[in-house]
């Protein structure tokens, strides 16, 4: 018996020594974890030694924003010296703006309303005037979204209705809050509010959880989330009354009157009067003035990549980039802008 034994025992120790001599001999193969970057966001390996490294705020996943941050830090990162950008999924305009203004971001994106409120210190926001004009780029426009099916037919219909809203202190909730009080519809106690970014506001109507929904979007394209959209389901955009409209002006003019062209996706025919705001990438007026020149100066000398990636680019030229900023422009792209020619306006 104890012969067994032993004999037992020396043919595991055998095995237990093939197994971990082979197993020595073979190398592990390399796991590379799937970015979840934005379209268009530099994919390159870590930045070397005396890279200053920047982030760019965008928006949710499924806005527009997000891809265009995106095409910025590539172009940032293929062609300024010594930099490096990273586009980053936010919450949109007011994260964007309290991690720039704390100064753990370097760039972000905004809806121009809230951000100079801040600088002007009115809606009860903290004067801030530290806050600068890197570029504006493409007008937002309001959308409100219902299924083609759908009763509701006015914003008044809204009343009683679950309604899709940007997380409350976003742009999109309070210029949201600024149509409906106009209609004489409280946010607080006159709907059902859904809070959310674009893609759960596109799904949640299409699953039936919410009546409409009420979100910004780029005037120059349409975001991805609401092209995917028009595309699986019968949707219609409701109309606002421009009286309506033109009290909301008078009241916040950063809100300006616009329209909805026909074909901003396939299903509308016909333009839809609406809101229109300026978004603007902001940075601090400490960002070193060479480095925010040589941002500048990239944007547009290669500004055919940023177009490629999103639409909505392209609105963003010599006679929009620097005008009507909700602050003054950061030194480094005032040099640019005036060496190029562009038109320069800031809001008073």
């Amino acid at each position: 018996m104890k012969k067994s034994i032993r004999i037992l025992v020396a043919v595991l120790l055998t095995l237990t020594l093939i197994i971990g001599t082979a197993g020595c001999g073979q190398k592990a193969e390399p796991q590379t974890p799937a970015p979840d970057a934005a379209p268009g966001a530099s994919q390159e390996a870590p930045a070397p030694a005396g890279t200053q490294l920047l982030t760019i705020g965008t928006s949710t996943v499924g806005g527009a924003w997000y891809p265009m941050g995106g095409a910025l830090a590539n172009v940032i990162s293929s062609y300024v010296p010594n930099a490096k950008a990273s586009a980053t999924p936010s919450a949109a305009t007011i994260e964007n703006l309290t991690l720039v203004r704390s100064g753990k971001m370097e760039i972000g994106m905004a809806t121009a309303d809230i951000p100079y409120q801040q600088y002007h210190g009115l809606a009860g926001l903290e004067k801030d005037e530290s806050l600068r004009t890197l570029t504006m780029f493409s007008n937002n426009i309001i959308c409100i979204l219902v299924k083609d099916s759908s009763p509701i037919h006015s914003i008044e219909d809204l009343k009683g209705k679950k309604l899709g809203v940007g997380v409350q202190g976003s742009s999109a909730y309070t210029i949201a809050v600024a149509i409906l009080k106009a209609h004489g519809i409280d946010i607080e106690k006159d709907v059902d509010q859904y809070q959310g970014g674009i893609s759960q506001q596109t799904e949640a109507l299409k699953d039936g959880n919410i009546d409409a929904f009420m979100m910004t979007f780029p005037q120059g394209g349409a975001a991805p989330g609401l092209i995917e959209l028009d595309t699986t389901e019968k949707i219609r955009f409701i109309d606002m009354d421009m009286e309506k409209l033109k009290e909301v002006n008078a009241e916040s003019p950063c809100y300006t009157i616009g329209q909805i062209p026909a074909g901003y996706v396939d299903s509308l025919k016909e333009p839809v009067n609406t809101l229109v705001i300026g978004c603007v990438f902001m940075v601090k007026d400490t960002m070193d003035e060479e480095l925010v020149y040589n941002i500048t100066k990239s944007m547009f000398e290669h500004k055919d990549e940023l177009d490629a990636i999103h639409a909505a680019w392209k609105d963003t030229n010599e006679k929009t980039a620097a005008v009507n900023c909700p602050f003054p422009l950061h030194p480094g792209a005032e040099r640019y802008y005036k060496e190029a020619g562009f038109d320069i306006s800031i809001l008073p």
